[in-house]
């Protein structure tokens, strides 16, 4: 069996998560399949565990990021898609996307973007590739675009997994065929974190996890979300906390972290340049998070660790209620003393919160199971 694992990265930890947690379930389910990893984004092989799979990067891949590169300072059009991202070969068995959300109207994607996706999904079936959507946010499609691409989902995946049901309901009322639109839940849930020895000081400490997309896809002004952070770094500086801040992605949360940083009298540890396994364990070991990172958030919550968060898209507002908490969502353009109370209400509750939060694991631990069950049945028809 040949696999090709599209959508995934190591830059982004949340994408070098969700590859972690693909690679496990493929090593335990079907040891003797060869994979394929099909980044969108920067790729070192050498972040991952070992695992007893055959892995590679998809070939072309490499080579041809430098090619297009090359293409597009020229203001070229790099005519052969052996390539781009956009490829799999007549040997592929099956695609497995693990995006986590690519498919929105708040995307805004071009008509070329939409032709490269469909000619390679119609090649692909004609290769007979089946093509599997793993649990992701979709939606809302309410544009020209958006509608276009649900419209490519439905007519070449075999089946696409909604991480919760506003999503489902987006696919749904795009007039997807019902039969492929299944709901499941984040599948990183699984994945174990590791404890790196160098951070083991920062124990039962506040971790702060910024998103540079707070700033280009949210409808917050840099100097409010920079303030919000700040004020409640502060806040937890008066309870006499230990308060970390946490990159999660790259060059562009580092830079906020350490904007963050330069606005402070007492400059805060920042934590980068983790594995994603060590990045969940950090989260894990944490008392609070304050995350504006998807999967920092699934993350902590996963592990039993209240969370607040900020939000840019309803992924997040879906995940809280997942886990049954409410009142986590925190706007820096409203009146800090909501975040405040919001946070106040962590600590008056805190141990409650987390029997709570640790309750929901084994169900959602069963709806990812139940999900790759239905993945590999299909595999072997």
């Amino acid at each position: 069996m040949k696999i090709q694992i599209d959508g995934v990265n190591t830059q982004n930890k949340g994408a070098e998560l969700m590859l972690v947690s693909v690679l496990e379930e493929i090593e335990k389910r079907m040891p003797e399949a060869e994979i394929f990893i099909n980044p969108d984004s920067k790729l070192n092989l050498d972040l991952l565990p070992n695992y007893s799979l055959k892995i590679k990067k998809r070939p072309g891949i490499e080579i041809g990021r430098l090619i297009n590169s090359v293409f597009y300072k020229l203001n070229l059009k790099q005519p052969l898609n052996y390539f781009k991202e956009n490829y799999s070969s007549k040997k592929i068995d099956v695609i497995l996307d693990a995006s986590g959300f690519k498919y929105s109207d708040q995307w805004n994607r071009t008509n070329e973007w939409l032709d490269s996706k469909e000619q390679y999904y119609v090649r692909a079936k004609k290769n007979k590739t089946k093509i599997f959507f793993l649990t992701q946010a979709f939606g809302p499609f309410k544009t020209k675009e958006g509608k276009r691409s649900v419209e490519i989902l439905g007519n070449y995946c075999d089946i696409i997994f909604a991480r919760e049901e506003k999503s489902y309901e987006h696919l749904i009322n795009s007039n997807i065929d019902p039969e492929k639109v299944k709901i499941s839940c984040d599948f990183t849930f699984k994945v174990s974190g590791i404890i790196p020895s160098k951070y083991e000081h920062l124990k039962n400490g506040i971790a702060i996890i910024p998103n540079k997309k707070m700033i280009t896809h949210g409808s917050n002004n840099s100097n409010n979300y920079l303030n919000l952070f700040m004020r409640l770094i502060d806040s937890f500086k008066d309870k006499n906390e230990k308060v970390f801040l946490l990159n999660h992605e790259g060059k562009g949360d580092n830079l906020i972290c350490e904007l963050i940083n330069s606005k402070l009298e007492e400059q805060l540890e920042i934590v980068s340049n983790c594995a994603a396994k060590e990045i969940k364990g950090i989260i894990g070991n944490s008392k609070i998070t304050v995350s504006s990172r998807f999967h920092g958030v699934a993350s902590s919550l996963i592990q039993g660790v209240p969370c607040l968060a900020t939000s840019w898209n309803h992924k997040y507002e879906m995940l809280f209620k997942l886990f049954d908490q409410k009142d986590c969502i925190i706007h820096s353009n409203e009146d800090f003393h909501i975040s405040l109370q919001k946070l106040n209400n962590i600590y008056e509750n805190y141990n409650l919160r987390r029997i709570d939060i640790e309750n929901k694991k084994p169900e959602l631990v069963a709806k990812i199971n139940n999900m790759w069950d239905i993945i590999f049945v299909n595999l072997s028809k």
